[in-house]
């Protein structure tokens, strides 16, 4: 598997292919050998003597990881976005893009919102998400209030696209 992805909005080129030992991976001009074991939201990641613990989160066309003190976006680069988003839906249920508490609710049922507007302001992994309207509605229902803790797919809002 091959792909461009943006991290910190760089482009970088990423391959990755089973070998006979694990997996073989290119970041860049750099070959990493090693193994990766998945639970849930946590990878360990092991590269010969050194061992990564990662959180991973998928949101919407994002993946968040925190690793060593350190988070980054990672998204495909602009041409495989734009490939990927011609067949995606807009949704009227807004979900939770991973698990944090809800700092704030910026929309009330009845309002009319744009897409892109923001809906709800999470924090998680000690950084601030929104959680935005994929497409122009009116706030029909509104299943959090500030301070509450949200799950992964939790759902947010949901919005009439009428």
């Amino acid at each position: 598997m091959s792909v461009i992805v943006l991290v910190d909005g760089e482009p970088l080129a990423v391959t990755i292919a089973h070998g006979a030992d694990g997996l073989v991976g290119r970041v860049g001009d750099v070959e990493y050998r090693g193994t990766i074991r998945r639970d849930g939201q946590t990878w360990r990641i092991e590269l010969g003597e050194r061992m990564l613990l990662a959180t991973v989160v998928r949101a919407a066309d994002a993946v968040w990881i925190a690793a060593d003190g350190e988070i980054y976006r990672c998204a495909l680069a602009a041409e495989e976005r734009a490939a990927a988003g011609a067949a995606r839906v807009a949704t009227p249920r807004v979900t939770a893009p991973m698990p944090g508490k809800v700092l704030d609710v910026v929309v009330a049922p009845g309002q009319r919102v744009a897409a892109g507007d923001p809906l709800v302001v999470l924090e998680a992994m000690k950084m601030e998400t929104v959680a935005s309207a994929e497409s122009a509605g009116v706030v029909t229902r509104v299943h959090v209030s500030a301070g509450a803790m949200v799950e992964p797919g939790q759902l947010l809002v949901e919005l009439d696209p009428s």
